[in-house]
């Protein structure tokens, strides 16, 4: 009983260890059956979305896909025959009779073994082998068992994951900041001047700032400052340095102060204050700086006023009162805007109207009301054919803040533009101009011109000539003509010059020639001839051919003569060149009888993100729309698909790109990050070149994402060990599957996987295909490749590959075409 009961336990724990293998096949067998899809990484769903194992080949349901990728399917039952159209708008198609794969009519892939196929009138429930679905498609398909997941790519996916969070941004950014540096050595001043230009964000707003410092005895002062800030709402605040009533002519000066303008319903209102510029100087305090003066703020200037926008239609109205007051002058004074403007006509008027007092002229004081008005208009009478007319009056009674501007005057002016040929171009101008109350103050002018433009290969015509009679002048002349011809290299001029004034007329005559040497290379010279026996000339050469065309110089000379000053030479010489950091230095140096001068200007940027230029044209309202885009590069060690800081490898040195221009280098934790980044669809991927040669990744390279504004997007790339498969395929006589003395190797016969990875066999009938992700790939041969009256063996391999491994002895038979046999119907007597 003993050794019964014995051998009853050895064979029941036989039997188990037995069944273990056998048990684990079917549950693999079981998983293979239905396995899900994800298509561009979304998981299908519904009924007939699953992947299934047919035959021994995975096929996968083509209706799902095709709707899931957005192509149009069209199954034609009776013909055998599958056609999809792309998104993309090419047209591939399946003939199953055939057992090709055309894509636009041309013939990509010849597949055997298709018999058991089965095309059902109900579409959902048509699939088809993974093979024949990829190049139909252009999909890459890849199994991976550890999931029991058919993964389904074509280009990037989109990414519309919650995986974004609310940034944190601070309330002031600075986003640029440029610099420009002038020195101005003359024969006994050096003038030096610092300007700084910056933009940037501020709270939900852009600001943008200048200044402009200049070395005086004191060392470096600041002369003008300026900042600008935009709210996305409308709003728009200034301060520094400004010009006024920029939308109302009469109101418009400098001011040293504040403004701000702010919307009201569909109207803007903008009030400023401040020191306007009177338009004197003082000189500087230091006796050596005794010739130097500086701009005096001293008249005190508030106002405001309201109108359309200018961007709110053909018409414009603005209206606005301001004050001012200074030791010499002060006002009030109210003034209104009305414009319109479309195609064919541009009209604009401005009038004014105040009480005044103080001093308009040297000895002339004013007391009282003035008015000012300015009326101009445009004219498009026909496309080749426009005139244009004006007429300003500023009572002698109205004054301005700075004086210089706006005095009395009372002028009439109009001209008409004419083109009657494209070649051929005319205008004609008069004003007669006089100042209220002063009968000595009459000037005229007349000016006639026209331009003799042909084609590049012929002479080219420019004629000018004005009359005038002033005050000072009563009759005087001035009148220019310009000729030139372009040639292959060369190009030649001619210029005339006539001056009529008190004395007798003078006429200036200069030809010259720029020859174009070489691409780097260009010389100029020229002689001119002036009246009682004057002479000058000059020659210049310039060249870009030095440290890669980034240094430029100039050198150049030449002379003076006359009867009366006697002879005179002058040299110069300039250069320019490209610094780094956007830099740029040029230096010009003239030495004349009058002494040397120095003239150096260095422009470039102090910090500057590569965004700035798209940022600082955006709207204002769209500078807060920016995102970011980080995450994590790493070696996915244990292939479960997330980051285990102990376990796995982060990536340094590789790049992650943006929409292909932008990009970011991972750190030694491997993470990237991508600032200031346009809300909206990008193209996210890594630069394969930056990664190591033996890793790949697991999923698609690039990822199309979907940004949100003010959001932090975060994805990872995870990176696996490459592996490789390799085989070998021969002409299999017997059809036995055993590779036997004396069957044939067969070459260049093309093995391909279901991922879109392909390869030649050589001429051993060697294959090997690497740089594969980890799971399962399917291949198979392409029919067309294999030489005639041959076809397939085997449909199709299904190969596991391991990461950091090649798995071998992957065997393709090809075999005997079977001869046709043609059954005919027998007609009965």
């Amino acid at each position: 009983m003993l050794l019964i009961r014995l051998a009853v336990t050895l064979l029941m724990a036989f039997g188990s260890i037995s069944a273990f293998p056998i048990e684990k096949e079917r549950t693999r067998a079981a998983q293979i059956q239905f396995a899900a899809i994800t298509v561009n990484g979304r998981t299908l769903s519904g009924p007939n979305s699953s992947a299934q194992r047919l035959n021994g080949r995975i096929s996968v349901p083509a209706a799902a896909i095709a709707r899931s990728l957005g192509d149009s399917l069209n199954i034609e039952v009776a013909a055998a025959l599958v056609t999809v159209r792309r998104t993309s708008g090419i047209i591939a198609s399946f003939d199953h009779r055939a057992g090709q794969v055309r894509e636009n009519g041309s013939l990509i892939l010849t597949v055997r073994n298709t018999g058991e196929i089965n095309f059902s009138p109900n579409q959902d429930e048509f699939m088809l082998p993974i093979e024949i679905a990829s190049s139909l498609f252009d999909i890459a398909i890849r199994y991976e068992s550890d999931k029991n997941l058919v993964v389904i790519t074509r280009g990037a996916a989109l990414d519309t994951s919650a995986g974004q969070a609310k940034l944190d941004r601070p309330g002031f950014e600075l986003n640029q900041l440029e610099y420009e540096y002038n020195l101005n050595r003359y024969a006994a001043v050096t003038a030096h001047n610092l300007v700084l230009l910056g933009s940037g964000r501020i709270a939900d707003g852009r600001f943008t700032f200048t200044s402009n410092s200049s070395r005086s005895a004191r060392g470096i002062s600041l002369q003008t400052a300026t900042i600008n800030v935009e709210r996305p709402n409308g709003q728009h605040f200034v301060g520094g340095n400004f010009g006024s009533g920029e939308d109302l002519q009469l109101m418009s000066i400098n001011v040293r102060g504040f403004a701000a303008k702010i919307p009201v319903g569909s109207l803007a209102l903008t009030a400023f204050g401040g020191q306007a510029f009177s338009g004197s100087f003082s000189p500087f305090s230091n006796p050596e700086q005794s010739t130097r003066t500086r701009s005096r703020f001293d008249t005190v200037a508030y106002g405001a006023y309201v109108g359309t926008p200018r961007t709110g239609g053909p018409f414009s109205v603005f209206g606005g009162a301001m004050r001012f007051s200074s030791a010499s002058r002060r006002g009030s004074f109210a003034t209104a805007h009305a414009g319109f403007e479309s195609a064919r006509m541009r009209l604009q008027s401005d009038v004014g109207y105040g009480i005044f007092e103080g001093s308009s002229q040297p000895g002339q004081n004013i007391s009282g009301t003035g008015a000012a008005v300015d009326l101009t208009g445009t004219f498009q009478l026909r496309e080749n054919l426009a005139i244009q007319a004006r007429y300003t009056n500023i009572g002698r009674n109205f004054l301005s803040p700075q004086s210089g501007i706006r005095e009395a005057l009372d002028l009439k002016a109009a001209g008409i533009s004419w083109a009657p040929a494209r070649w051929f171009s005319s205008s004609l101008n008069l004003s007669v101009s006089k100042r209220p109350g002063d009968s000595t103050q009459n000037n005229k002018f007349v000016t006639a011109a026209f331009a003799i433009t042909p084609s590049a290969r012929a002479p080219r015509f420019n004629f000018s000539h004005t009359q005038s009679s002033t005050s000072q002048i009563r009759s005087a002349a001035f009148t220019t003509l310009s000729a030139s011809h372009e040639f292959s290299r060369l190009r030649l001029y001619a210029n005339a010059t006539r001056i009529k004034n008190n004395g007798p007329a003078t006429l200036n005559t200069q030809i010259g020639a720029n020859i174009a040497v070489n691409d780097t290379n260009s010389i100029e010279l020229s002689h001119g001839f002036g009246r009682r026996r004057s002479y000058n000339g000059q020659f210049d050469w310039r060249t870009s051919s030095f440290l890669y065309q980034k240094l430029n110089f100039t050198v150049g000379a030449g002379y003076s003569y006359s009867p009366v000053s006697g002879y005179s030479a002058f040299q110069r010489l300039g250069a320019s060149v490209s610094l780094p950091r956007q830099a740029s230095l040029q230096v010009n140096y003239y030495n004349t009888n009058q002494g040397a001068t120095l003239l150096v200007s260095l422009r470039g940027s102090i910090f500057k993100r590569r965004e700035s230029a798209s940022w600082a044209n955006l709207p204002v309202s769209e500078i807060n729309s920016f995102g970011k885009i980080s995450g994590r590069v790493y070696l996915d060690t244990n292939l479960n698909g997330q980051f285990d800081e102990r376990v796995d490898k982060p990536q340094a040195e590789v790049k992650v790109r943006v929409d292909g221009n932008r990009y970011a280098v991972s750190d030694a934790n491997g993470v990237y990050e991508l600032d200031s980044i346009s809300a909206g669809e990008h193209s996210v991927y890594v630069d394969l070149l930056s990664v190591r040669a033996d890793l790949t990744l697991l999923s698609e390279a690039g990822q199309n994402v979907k940004l949100q504004a003010n959001h932090d997007s975060k994805h990872d790339f995870r990176l696996v060990r490459t592996g490789r498969l390799s085989g070998r395929v021969w002409f299999d006589a017997d059809e036995d599957g055993e590779s036997d003395d004396g069957e044939t190797p067969l070459s260049d016969v093309r093995v391909v996987t279901a991922s879109g990875r392909d390869t030649l066999t050589d001429s051993d009938g060697n294959f090997t295909i690497g740089d594969l992700p980890p799971g399962e790939h399917t291949i198979f041969l392409d029919a067309k490749t294999l030489p005639q009256k041959m076809s397939t063996g085997q449909k199709s391999l299904v190969i596991r590959v391991i990461a950091g491994h090649e798995t071998t002895d992957n065997m393709l038979t090809v075999i005997r075409t079977p001869a046709e046999v043609k059954r005919f119907a027998v007609t009965p007597n």
